[in-house]
Parts: structure tokens; sequence; C-alpha cells
């Protein structure tokens, strides 16, 4: 049986059509890398040939076993780690939705089902789409994600002087980012360079069409964090430490720079100092009130149960802002902590689980997700703490909005693919230890011929 026959049979026995390609590479890898060996220790080409695919085993018992290995398999922790979330979530929104009622008279829990019937309408699409479709195709969905924020830019109503209420959506752009970087891994300075171009021009973009500052630091943050990734894991083959120093001394000294060549507007420079007076312990409870009220009602709160203060009186969007608030408030600080050691933890899982992918696009997608749910929910505990100047917050599964939910479930659809193809997709391994071992022994052998 010749190798092309024998890797017929073998991929025949599997049912992943998807995982076929990839057994069939590593299989015929090992099988040269043998052949090579025993050519080496005297054996004619066909022989050795022969020999190694005998070596290999059945190849209707191998394909079986690689049937059993590389198949789609769900990650049903996650699965229930996403539904005990979303449940909870719902329940936090109904609840808040009574106080809201009774304060505001405005009835907005029907929407936020049928926004988080959306969003997990969004993520079982992504969970059974192909994820390596966002490497393949990521300067198209970068095209087309920069076409809808010059669109919005241009001709999207505006809210409150600004069109803020899009931002949640420059978050899409972290895992087309993991597809640029991928496309243009092992290019050396060039691959790099095009990467840090598309990321300027983002990041300018996000805070033209936006006109905010907040979402666009945090991206441009976990973009950031994913380059420095990228590089250190030799993707680009530039020189790793100091490409890094080079590339954080740069992000450090730009915002620097460009608030002292007075880039900040009037009200954003009030609000940076107004930051920085809280940080010193002198701040102002005039300008800072919402900071100011979220500690006094944090600090009112009672291990277990309802402290009885009247939060919907005190703080403003509390079904998007001020979620941990209002549960620490009504439910106690353990409520609360437990809340954020669950996200927390759920964060820590997705690193562990792209830490175990032989993929580098998957590795590089779920890091991403990752950092992105553990910004925002350290920054949203900080400002709910009052330790950070309000601005537009977003804790993933509970936060109230269109834009959160499909942003949460799309990240969660993204994830749960990655994992299902985990041992489908992979780069192809070579077996470098296997043919180092018979080199050494080769040499040694001519060595002892010479003397």
């Amino acid at each position: 049986m010749g190798l092309s026959d024998y890797l017929n049979t073998l991929t025949a026995q599997m049912r992943c059509k998807k995982a076929r390609s990839l057994v069939a590479e590593e299989i015929s890898a090992h099988i040269l890398d043998q052949k090579e060996a025993f050519m080496a220790g005297g054996m004619d080409e066909d022989a050795a040939l022969k020999e190694s695919i005998r070596q290999m085993g059945d190849p209707v018992t191998v394909g079986m076993e690689m049937d059993r290995i590389h198949r789609p398999r769900p990650d049903w922790k996650f699965l229930i780690f996403i539904a005990v979330f979303s449940v909870i979530g719902l329940f936090l929104q109904y609840e808040m939705n009574q106080l809201s009622i009774d304060y505001t008279y405005v009835d907005y829990f029907p929407r936020h089902c049928v926004y988080t019937v959306v969003g997990l309408i969004v993520m079982a699409v992504l969970y059974f789409l192909d994820y390596t479709i966002v490497g393949k195709y990521a300067l198209r969905f970068w095209g087309l994600l920069t076409v809808y924020f010059l669109w919005a830019g241009l001709f999207a109503p505006l809210r409150n002087g600004s069109h803020g209420y899009i931002q949640l959506t420059l978050y899409l752009y972290v895992p087309v980012f993991a597809g640029l970087l991928y496309r243009y891994r092992m290019q050396g300075w060039r691959g790099l360079c095009k990467c840090l171009l598309l990321f300027v021009f983002t990041a300018l973009l996000g805070i033209r069409c936006t006109g905010l500052y907040n979402v666009t630091a945090f991206l441009s943050l976990t973009i950031l964090i994913m380059i420095t990734a990228a590089v250190h894991r030799g993707w680009f083959g530039v020189p790793i430490k100091r490409t890094i120093g080079l590339l954080w001394a740069a992000v450090c000294l730009a915002p620097i720079l460009f608030i002292c060549l007075g880039g900040l507007a009037a009200y954003q420079y009030d609000r940076l100092m107004a930051m920085i007076s809280m940080f010193s312990g002198r701040g102002d409870t005039t300008f800072n009130y919402v900071a100011h009220a979220a500690q006094e009602l944090l600090s009112a709160a009672k291990p277990l149960g309802n402290s009885g203060s009247s939060i919907a009186e005190r703080l403003p969007y509390i079904f998007t802002d001020y979620i941990f608030t209002y549960v620490v408030s009504c439910y106690g600080y353990l409520a609360g902590a437990a809340v954020v050691l669950a996200l927390l933890g759920g964060v820590a899982r997705i690193f562990r689980l792209s830490s175990r992918l032989t993929n580098e696009l998957g590795w590089m997608i779920s890091f991403g997700c990752g950092c992105v749910f553990g910004i925002e929910t350290l920054h949203y505990i900080l400002t709910n703490f009052g330790i950070l100047i309000f601005a537009q917050t977003y804790l993933p599964f509970f936060s109230y909005g269109l834009r959160a939910s499909i942003l949460t479930y799309s990240f969660s659809g993204l994830l749960l693919s990655i994992y299902r193809y985990k041992d489908v997709v992979g780069e192809v391994r070579k077996f470098p230890e296997f043919k180092t071992k018979v080199r050494v022994k080769v040499k040694l052998e001519v060595e002892k011929e010479e003397e």
C-alpha cells in the first residue's frame, strides 16, 4: 500500500471532514520522517517507505482512533457558565426594571429580553461557524467595520452631542486584529508595521467617529497587548525585548504629548483632573457626585441582605453602569464579591483555554476576547467604587443594551467555536526530536568509519 492509499483509507474513517487534511498532513510528515531515518540507516527508498507505513499501523484502526481524537466537541463548562450568568443577568435586570418603573416610569425589561435572544442567536451562529474565516478574511472584515464607523460618524444621529452609543461596537475589531496579526506573521518588520499602521488608523477612527476616548482607549490597550504577545511569541521574527520596549515607550509618551499639546477638550481635561483629585483623596463632591454616591452606597452595605438605601434615587442608569453597586446594596457585599470572582474566574478559564490551543489564530482570538472581558470587568468595578470617573461602562452578561448583548454573545460564540474545533484545527507538528536523534546517530557512525 502506497502512502496516498494509506492516507485515503485512514482519513475515510474520520467523520469530521475539516480534520482530515490536518491529520493527513501530520501522519504524512511522521511517515516521511521515519522514511528518512530508515534511509539514513541504509535502506533503499521504497523499502524505507513501506516499513514506515507498516510501523504506523493498520489504517482503519489508526483512522478510527484519529476520529475519536480529532472531532468537534463542546465546552460544556463554559456553556453552563454562559447559561447561569445569562439567567442571573436577566433576573437582575428585571429587579432593576421594577425600580425604574417606580421612579422613572420606563419599562425596559421586555426590550432587554429581546436583546438577549438576539445575542444568543448570534452566539449560536458563530458557534457552528468555522472561526478560521477570521484569519482568512481579516482584511475584509477590517474594511467592513471601518466603512460602518465612517458611515456612523458622518450620518448616524447624535445623542448628547456624540456617537458614544456605538462605542462598544469598536470591540469587534479585537478578533479582526487577531486575524490581521495572524495574516501578517512571519513578514518581519514589514508585517509588524502593517499591523501598527492599521492599529493607529483604527484608534484615530474610533475617537473621530464616537467623539469619546473611553472604549477607544481600552480597545487600544487590548490590541497593544495582543501585538506584544505576538512579538513575544516570535510571530514577526524581530528582536523581542527591544521591539516591545520601543512599542510601550511610544505608547506611554503619545498620550502625554497629546494632552500637553491641548488635544483634550475643556470638559475632558476637567474630568481628567477630577479623577486625579480622587486618587489624591481631595475629590470634589460637587463635580463627582455620582462617584461619591456610589461610594456611600457601597460603604453602607451589609455582608448579606438589603442595606435599605434608596439606590434608584441616587444613581442614574443602574441597569447599565451601576449593576455591581445595586447587587452590593440589595444583596450584600458577599454577593457582589461572588459575582466579580465568578466573572474573573471565567476570564481566567478563557486564558487557560487559549494556552492549551495548538492553533495560533485560535489562541490569539481567545486571548484578545479574554483581555476585553477582563479589562472591562475591572474598569466596571473600579468605576462602581468611585476610583475612576464615570464613563460608559460595560459588564459582560449583565449590562443592558443591544450592543452590549451582541458583544458579549459574539465573543462567547467565538470562544465556544475555538474550543469546539481545538482538536480539529491546528498547526502541523514536524517531530524534530526524532530526526535529531537519527542525525546524531548517523554522524557518530560516520566518525567511527573515518577513524
